[in-house]
């Protein structure tokens, strides 16, 4: 009987990619599309509806720069809330605890 190679791990749904989250700022970091990506909402939205306008658009701009450096460490923060939730689910029901959600 052959043995079937191991597959790498692939990371649990939900956890979110640097490279991701940096072309989604590079490309359209003006619109808010990182922040979306990344869950934060109403920070996106805020970003969104101020990039219609010509001064907004340069506010959110500067926002961008802002954000550029501080995204691994927002990703490094969701990727962890992240796992604590599922850690605390798995322990919910391994003692028979409905879920969270």
């Amino acid at each position: 009987m052959p043995e079937i190679p191991e597959q790498p791990d692939t990371p649990p749904a939900g956890t979110k990619n640097l490279s991701t989250a940096m072309l989604l700022a590079l490309f359209l970091g003006p619109f808010g599309a990182h922040r979306f990506y990344l869950g934060r909402k109403g920070s996106a939205a805020m970003m969104l509806m101020l990039a219609v306008t010509i001064v907004g658009l340069l506010v959110t701009l500067v926002w961008l720069i802002i954000d550029l450096p501080r995204i691994p460490a927002m990703i490094r923060r969701h990727n962890t809330l992240l796992d604590r939730r599922r850690d605390i689910e798995d322990r919910s029901r391994s003692h028979g605890f409905p879920m969270l959600s």
